[in-house]
């Protein structure tokens, strides 16, 4: 970070967010993206501030210009809430606590709260050096946990992400390429660059746009909540396409068996006896050993085997490659995985593929190794 840098760059993203600037009574709202309000308030949560102590701190902290790119929208949705049960709410003038008339026990406030799902903003705060310094310093190493607008919205991702130079707050929010979530194998669907929503606040002692909105978010202290407005102008940005942020790997490929070997044998042998040479899914006769792990191949003990008939080892083994499960397969001793098996072999004998398990598996194997671009070289774990 230079001594330079008058931007501050933060990723808000995570599985639930809520941005509220309109809410109203027991029926809390959130906004499309974050707050200003709600990001000084992590800010001022990084560096330790109380609420009582918040109002200085503000007055050095609102003059940051904020600007918001929208990676990925999300989705709005409503949950159901309490708060104060057996222990009670203050009254406005928070001198006594609220109680029911018919009882007098502690009164409970029952509210709607809406928040957003699976979104992921960058957001980028422009100002003086000395204060994106200070703020980069403690979001690095936060004093206590920053959350997205309340305390039930957890980050899924670092929030501190680096700090820049610029000129305006366009140039910032295109400076970061757009990173999407999806594996390499679907890379080829996104272009080289990708155009993007942005909010940007408009700075004070310049002629307002006729499309700019006002938004009274702007805090002036936290406790008895009092908040300024200011502009806000929607805009786009087209940034550069980088890298997915998570790669789907194809798990290795379950290891070769030798079913010549002494070792196999002996091990079939074994579990064979300990099932009593009975089916551990259905109790018929068992004509086949079956693999529920792959790890110890060449050393397999009775647990890593179970003794099947030709029917459930054909559903076991074809819900293994539908699955495409490669160390731990399926295992039919398993009470939560019953059902699915029981599925697999009444779909087995309507369509009358018992009896063709290698065939299908041929089949399977030239799909899953096409799906997953395996490098050649790579051979799947040959089927008993």
């Amino acid at each position: 970070m230079s001594n330079a840098d008058n931007t501050l760059f933060l990723r808000l993203a995570g599985p639930m967010q809520s941005w509220g600037t309109s809410s109203r009574f027991q029926l809390r709202r959130t906004d499309a993206y974050p707050s200003k309000s709600g990001v000084l308030g992590m800010l001022l949560c990084a560096m330790g501030v109380h609420r009582e102590d918040s109002r200085q701190k503000l007055e050095w902290l609102t003059p940051l210009v904020m600007g918001v790119r929208v990676d990925r929208s999300g989705s709005l949705d409503w949950d159901y809430h309490t708060a104060g049960a057996k222990i009670g709410i203050w009254q406005a003038d928070r001198k006594k606590l609220k109680r029911t008339a018919s009882t007098g026990e502690y009164e409970t406030q029952l509210s709607r709260r809406q928040y957003l799902y699976d979104a992921s903003f960058l957001v980028a705060l422009h100002g003086l050096a000395d204060t994106v310094s200070a703020c980069a310093g403690a979001l690095d190493s936060p004093i206590w946990p920053v959350f997205l607008g309340r305390k039930c919205c957890v980050p899924g991702e670092p929030v501190f992400v680096g700090t820049g130079s610029f000129d305006t707050m366009t140039d910032a929010l295109s400076s970061v390429p757009w990173r999407p979530r999806i594996d390499a194998i679907d890379r080829k669907a996104w272009s080289a660059t990708r155009t993007l929503d942005t909010f940007i606040e408009h700075p004070q002692g310049i002629p307002t746009p006729g499309d700019a909105r006002l938004v009274h978010d702007v805090p002036r202290a936290f406790g008895f909540h009092s908040h300024g407005s200011r502009w806000v102008v929607a805009g786009q940005v087209t940034v550069p396409v980088a890298e997915a942020t998570h790669k789907l790997v194809a798990e290795p490929f379950a290891r070769r068996v030798d079913y010549t070997s002494p070792q196999w044998k002996a091990a079939r042998a074994s579990r064979l006896k300990l099932d009593h040479d009975l089916c551990v899914f259905c109790k018929s006769a068992a004509e086949h050993v079956h693999h529920v792990s792959y790890q110890n191949v060449g050393h397999e003990t009775d647990s890593d085997l179970r003794s099947l008939c030709e029917t459930c080892h054909d559903a076991c083994t074809m819900l293994q490659y539908g699955h495409r499960m490669k160390t731990h397969t399926v295992d039919p001793s398993d009470p939560a995985q019953r059902p699915e098996i029981l599925q697999q072999i009444k779909r087995l004998l309507a369509e009358r593929r018992f009896g063709r398990r290698r065939e299908l598996l041929k089949a399977a194997r030239t799909a899953s190794k096409s799906f997953f671009d395996i490098e050649p070289g790579v051979t799947p774990g040959k089927v008993q």
